[in-house]
């Protein structure tokens, strides 16, 4: 290989020369460039669905916030769970369990359209005084559905 280098002319030499710097160049745009402005490119995006996700959460934070603490209009007596029960039933959400404490209920939900849910827990805390003390949701498969993994609910004091 090095005789054949040395019986080349000086011409071909810096041909040759500057062939494998422009592969170096090129191999290293497509091969390191390339990738990591692909992956800013992708992270970017991800971080912005995350910050999207952040702000529908403190939304939705708020409204909790806003149910518990929001004046309550009882125009319904009875006990926790029957009205609990009666109300989930009126807005034709299947309540799959449910479980009653001392001064609170737990209930779990497992698919349910999301602004319905809202719509309940707000009529919830404002028709009977029923408080959001705990609630833990997960996303469903469905769009626009989530899954009630516990919710815990009290009277207002």
């Amino acid at each position: 290989m090095k005789s054949h280098w040395q019986q080349l002319e000086q011409k071909e030499k810096q041909l040759i020369s500057i062939l494998i710097a422009t592969l170096l160049l090129a191999g290293g745009y497509w091969l390191l460039w390339q990738p990591l402005q692909n992956d800013i490119v992708n992270t970017q995006r991800k971080v912005n669905v995350q910050t999207q996700t952040l702000a529908d959460v403190k939304v939705i934070g708020q409204k909790i916030m806003d149910l518990q603490g929001g004046q309550a209009a009882r125009s319904e007596t009875g006990d926790l769970n029957q009205l609990v029960s009666r109300s989930a039933a009126r807005d034709k959400i299947v309540i799959t369990r449910i479980q009653a404490k001392t001064d609170n209920l737990q209930v779990w939900i497992d698919d349910v359209n999301f602004n319905k849910l809202t719509a309940w827990l707000e009529k919830l805390n404002k028709q009977y005084g029923i408080e959001i003390q705990n609630i833990d949701l997960s996303v469903s498969d469905t769009k626009g559905m989530v899954k009630v993994r516990r919710l815990q609910l009290g009277k207002r004091a």
